[in-house]
């Protein structure tokens, strides 16, 4: 398995950034708490991934830059599931062009995450040939669609024979937006994508504490509150994990209400959450190919 890097960088004379994703990779294991620890590293590919939550500092009009995207069926999966162990993926994106067969990469994107756009040939053969160049991992941004608002559209990427295969190919993949993608290209990243897990949840609102948002007091509540619903589904007992992680969600919003949780740092806090409700509850494996 190739090392993952972190590659820093200054944008036209401005400050130094880390980019941070945090994307959620999440299956459901619905049947007993067995299945659960089946999940890690790889998940059964009936029952499908979660959608992500992506964090970067290049994206303008959001405190957190929070956008949303979500990860292939037939990738590696960001291991630790809902775990503490999840994953961490860190890299300088480089923008490659379509990634076709015959296509030439307009960058190199060996020990990079390859930024590809969306169209003509499947996912399987773009996030193939990025893994045969080199790559850590892949983020597919969507093409110019029959309308702006399916241009704007997530997609979840599938196999060809329309049967989730976790792991076909060797490296993470994404779908992302095409504004987003646009945003990625438009200069050198460096990114950290994390699959979302109460872990990184529980990083969100330490963050918070250390920024100085929220007191000790306030984050210890959400922390504790974030430790008892991961205690809960390592258990198996999802219905108590989502009503934990709910009245989560109702004492974020109380803050958020208060004045104390800025907007965007509510609603990063928020999506986090109401994506570990989703696939603590149902399964998602509608997909594209």
């Amino acid at each position: 398995m190739r090392n993952f890097v972190t590659i820093k960088f200054s944008t036209n004379g401005y400050r130094r950034l880390i980019v941070a994703l945090i994307l959620a990779a999440l299956a459901i294991p619905l049947f007993a708490a067995s299945a659960y620890a089946q999940q890690d590293p790889y998940f059964d590919p009936s029952l499908g991934v979660g959608d992500s939550i992506i964090r970067s500092d290049v994206f303008v009009g959001d405190k957190q830059g929070r956008v949303t995207a979500t990860e292939g069926l037939f990738t590696r999966q960001m291991s630790g599931w809902l775990s503490g162990g999840a994953e961490v993926l860190k890299g300088q994106v480089v923008l490659v062009g379509r990634g076709c067969i015959g296509d030439t990469y307009l960058a190199t994107p060996a020990g990079k995450i390859a930024l590809i756009e969306r169209g003509v040939c499947t996912f399987v053969e773009k996030i193939t040939g990025a893994y045969n160049a080199g790559a850590i991992g892949a983020i597919v941004y969507n093409n110019i669609r029959a309308t702006p608002a399916e241009t704007e559209s997530l997609i979840r990427m599938g196999p060809a024979n329309g049967i989730p295969s976790p792991g076909l190919v060797p490296i993470p993949g994404f779908f992302v937006v095409r504004s987003t993608g646009l945003t990625l290209a438009a200069t050198p990243v460096s990114v950290k994508i994390q699959a979302a897990s109460f872990r990184a949840l529980k990083d969100g609102v330490q963050a918070l504490l250390a920024s100085g948002i929220l007191n000790r007091q306030q984050a210890g509540s959400l922390k504790d509150e974030i430790s008892a619903a991961s205690n809960a589904a390592d258990r198996g007992d999802f219905a108590t994990a989502v009503n934990v992680i709910e009245q989560f969600q109702a004492d974020i919003l109380a803050l958020r209400n208060a004045g104390v949780l800025p907007q965007a740092d509510w609603m990063g806090l928020n999506d986090a959450a109401n994506i570990i409700v989703e696939r603590l509850t149902s399964p998602f494996t509608s997909f594209s190919i």
